[in-house]
C-alpha cells in the first residue's frame, strides 16, 4: 500500500459517520499503530473494504513493540487477532487464520500483564474454534483439556481460559447431539464467569428448555451471557 492510498483510506474513514478523532491517524502510514487502527475501520461492515484492511493488518503482524508497554503490546495482540478473524471467514485462509491468532497468543503471553481489552482465554477459543475448522477437532479438545487442568485448581474464580475451554466443549457436545452433558459444560464455563445477578433470571430460562437441541439451547444462554468484555476477569 502506499502512502497515498492510506491517506486516501484515513479520509475515507475520517467522513464516514462514524467520526473517529483525527489524531488516531496523526503519525501516518509508517506508524504501525496508525495503519492497525485505520485497518479496524475499514474492516466494519459500515465500509466494508476488507481487502485494504487485511493488506494493512499484514503489515503490522512483523512490526516490534514495546514490551514494557501493556498498551502498545495490547494493540498489536488485537490487530493480530481481527486479522485471523477476518481470515477465518475466507476461503482457503483457514491456516493464515491459524498462524495469525498464534501470533498473538505468543504476544499476549509473553507478558504479565492483565490487559484492558484482551483475553488470553478468548484467544485460545478463537484458536480452537479455528482449528476447528480446519478439521483439528480432536486437538484442539486435547489442548482444551490442557489448559483446564492447568487452571482449574488456581486460587482466582474468574477464568478466562476455563470459560472459553469448558464453552468449546460445550459446543463440539452439542454438534455431538448430547445437549444435557453441552449443558453441563456451559454450567461449568458459567462458573468461571462473574455473573452480575440482573442476568440470572435470564440464564436460568435458557437452560430450563426441555427439547433436545442443544445448538439452539447454547444460542439463547449465550444471549442471557453478559458480554465477557463487560465483567470483570482475574486471569
Amino acid at each position: 500500500m502506499t502512502q497515498e492510498t492510506f491517506h486516501q483510506l484515513t479520509h475515507l474513514v475520517l467522513d464516514s459517520p462514524m467520526k473517529p478523532p483525527a489524531n488516531l491517524f496523526a503519525k501516518g502510514f509508517d506508524d504501525w499503530h496508525a495503519r492497525a487502527r485505520l485497518a479496524h475501520f475499514l474492516a466494519m461492515p459500515q465500509l466494508g473494504k476488507i481487502d485494504e484492511a487485511i493488506e494493512l493488518f499484514r503489515t503490522v503482524a512483523p512490526e516490534d513493540v514495546d514490551e514494557e508497554n501493556a498498551e502498545d503490546v495490547e494493540e498489536k495482540v488485537f490487530a493480530l487477532q481481527k486479522l485471523a478473524d477476518i481470515e477465518r471467514k475466507i476461503d482457503g485462509k483457514g491456516e493464515d487464520a491459524l498462524r495469525h491468532i498464534d501470533e498473538a497468543i505468543e504476544l499476549a503471553e509473553s507478558t504479565d500483564f492483565l490487559y484492558k481489552y484482551i483475553l488470553r482465554g478468548e484467544l485460545w477459543g478463537d484458536r480452537w474454534n479455528i482449528m476447528h475448522q480446519l478439521k483439528m477437532g480432536k486437538e484442539a479438545e486435547a489442548e482444551v483439556d490442557e489448559r483446564i487442568e492447568a487452571y482449574k485448581d488456581i486460587p482466582v474464580e474468574h477464568v478466562s481460559y476455563l470459560y472459553y475451554g469448558y464453552r468449546f466443549k460445550a459446543m463440539m457436545a452439542a454438534e455431538r447431539g448430547v445437549t444435557l452433558v453441552a449443558k453441563d459444560y456451559m454450567h461449568m464455563a458459567l462458573h468461571s464467569m462473574e455473573i452480575p445477578e440482573a442476568y440470572e433470571a435470564g440464564l436460568e430460562k435458557a437452560f430450563s428448555a426441555t427439547h433436545d437441541n442443544a445448538s439452539w439451547i447454547l444460542n439463547e444462554v449465550d444471549r442471557a451471557t453478559p458480554n465477557p468484555d463487560t465483567v470483570h476477569w482475574d486471569i
